[in-house]
């Protein structure tokens, strides 16, 4: 009976193996977004942890890789350096690696919302005080500082003058 047993664990292990495989396929994963799939397909915790450790052991998964592959994706969509903490805790990734791989980035926050406020409102600053909370509040939903919200209006209306 044990022997059937044991054979069922490592049945179990296998197939969580092979799930996490195919999830590992398609992007990078976080240990903790890998974790919550395979809870959601119902896998208990003992062969989610070995399969988890096995992936990470060969390499398969990493939560560095991870980290610079998903924070490149945040840069590139315009999104600023508070939006990415919040989603950065959500994911499981330590505050450590973040500020890690931001510092190996390097960006320029103040160019980043000035980008972002001409990508979504043109390069015509706001008429009216309406308009001008309307960017305000896009820019802070986006994570992005007051203080670097301020100069990208400061910018916008500076070249605008021009």
């Amino acid at each position: 009976m044990t022997d059937t047993k044991k054979t069922a664990q490592e049945l179990n292990q296998q197939q969580a193996e092979e799930v996490l495989l195919r999830l590992l396929a398609r992007r990078e994963h976080s240990a903790l977004e890998l974790k919550q799939k395979l809870r959601q397909r119902g896998f208990t915790q003992q062969p989610l942890e070995a399969a988890l450790a096995k992936a990470q052991q060969l390499g398969w998964q990493s939560d560095q890789r991870f980290t610079e592959s998903w924070v490149k994706q945040c840069l590139e969509k315009g999104d600023g350096v508070r939006k990415i903490q919040a989603q950065a805790q959500q994911k499981g990734i330590s505050e450590a690696l973040l500020q890690q791989v931001l510092l190996a980035h390097q960006p320029d926050w103040h160019q980043q919302c000035y980008q972002r406020l001409i990508k979504k409102f043109g390069e015509q600053p706001p008429v009216d005080q309406k308009q001008r909370d309307k960017m305000i509040r896009h820019l802070l939903q986006r994570g992005f500082s007051f203080d670097s919200i301020k100069i990208a209006l400061q910018r916008q209306s500076d070249a605008a003058a021009d």
